[in-house]
C-alpha cells in the first residue's frame, strides 16, 4: 500500500504479509519445525477462504517539528492518492517470472479540507 501526493511523490509505503499457520499448534508429542510451532506462539496471519479480511493502516499526513518550544504540524498534502494491491506469491520473489499473481488492486483519492474541517 502506498500514498502519493498529486505530483506523484510517495510519502508513505507499507506492506502486510499473510501466511498460513502450521496446523500442529501444540497438539501431540512431536516438536514440528520448532518450539514456536509446538507451543502455539504463532499469530494467525492467514487469508481464510471465502472470508473478508480488513486491515488498517495509519497514514501520517503531516510532519511535526519544534519551533520556539512549540510543536508545529505541517500537512504533507491536502489531496493524495492511496494505491492498494493484493498479490499471491506462493514462493520466491515478486519479480520472478510466472511466480506472482495480482489478485486485487484499487486506487482511492482522498482529500483533507483546509482548516481540518
Amino acid at each position: 500500500m502506498t500514498a502519493k501526493t498529486k505530483d506523484g511523490k510517495q510519502f508513505y509505503a507499507s506492506e502486510k504479509i499473510f501466511m498460513p499457520v502450521p496446523q500442529q499448534l501444540g497438539r501431540g508429542d512431536k516438536m514440528g519445525r520448532g518450539p514456536y510451532e509446538k507451543s502455539g506462539m504463532l499469530s494467525d496471519s492467514s487469508l481464510p477462504p471465502l472470508k473478508t479480511i480488513q486491515q488498517e493502516f495509519s497514514i501520517p499526513v503531516y510532519t511535526e517539528e519544534q519551533k520556539d518550544g512549540k510543536t508545529v504540524r505541517t500537512i504533507i498534502a491536502n489531496d493524495f492518492t492511496v494505491d492498494v494491491e493484493v498479490w499471491y506469491l506462493p514462493y520466491g520473489k515478486k519479480d520472478d517470472p510466472g511466480n506472482a499473481q495480482k489478485w486485487f488492486a484499487t486506487t482511492k483519492t482522498l482529500h483533507i479540507a483546509q482548516g481540518g474541517k
